[in-house]
């Protein structure tokens, strides 16, 4: 697909979790910050029951952002919890002045349905496939990888150009009291795409995401960084 509507493929699976150790709900509040400067705010709701999941995004740009351009985006993610982790079954995106984008994840099938802005693409479901909005929240339920890169498949463009993105994990370290571990998916996208993704794992919670980078194709980051994070019961 064109936009960084990818899916992500791990080719190397870890020890999985047990479901009953996640808190069954996790809110989050994020701060969207762009060059030092703060752009948008957000809302990140995680929820499990032992077999299903659900993660639903809100953002929206805030401030003198907000006056020079009104942009709101919100995305949904809805699946199964299985014993080798997360695997969604359905994907939707909406975001203020570009086109819907959505996934069908067929598993009995073997087929994943991409729709960008009625743009249909079937391609094949590989085994361990996840949405944007999923991968993040991977590990809430599998154990990170304990070699220093492992493999991944990207979206369509990558395979055509037949690029095998990899994923380095840095090294645990300590920031106060606080351990995270980093997970980034370098830019590999062919001609000047500058788009990339990285994620940061807070040790203390869960392996929950505190902070998450999307670059975009002109290499803008977008630095998504968690403020606070509850535990409501359902």
């Amino acid at each position: 697909m064109k936009a960084l509507f990818a899916m992500f493929a791990l080719a190397l699976w870890t020890q999985a979790v047990v479901a009953a150790q996640v808190p069954t709900r996790v809110e989050m509040e994020v701060s969207v910050e762009v060059k030092g400067m703060t752009v948008g705010a957000g809302r990140d709701v995680f929820e499990h029951d032992g077999k299903t999941y659900s993660v639903n995004t809100e953002a929206h740009t805030v401030g003198v952002a907000r006056l020079l351009k009104k942009v709101d985006e919100r995305r949904e993610s809805r699946g199964l919890v299985t014993d080798q982790g997360l695997r969604p079954l359905s994907f939707h995106q909406t975001r203020t002045g570009k086109p819907p984008n959505a996934a069908q994840f067929d598993w009995a099938k073997g087929e994943l349905t991409m729709d960008e802005g009625g743009d249909i693409e079937k391609v094949p479901l590989l085994p361990g496939t996840l949405d944007q909005a999923t991968l993040a929240y991977a590990f809430i339920f599998m154990e990170p990888p304990k070699s220093d890169t492992f493999k991944v498949k990207g979206d369509r463009r990558e395979e055509a150009a037949g690029l095998r993105t990899r994923v380095r994990r840095a090294r645990t370290h300590r920031d106060g009291s606080r351990q995270a571990g980093h997970i980034a998916f370098p830019q590999v996208l062919v001609g000047d795409d500058k788009r990339g993704f990285e994620f940061w794992l807070s040790l203390e919670h869960h392996r929950l995401p505190v902070r998450i980078r999307i670059i975009e194709k002109d290499g803008t980051a977008f630095d998504s960084t968690v403020s606070k994070i509850t535990y409501p019961a359902r």
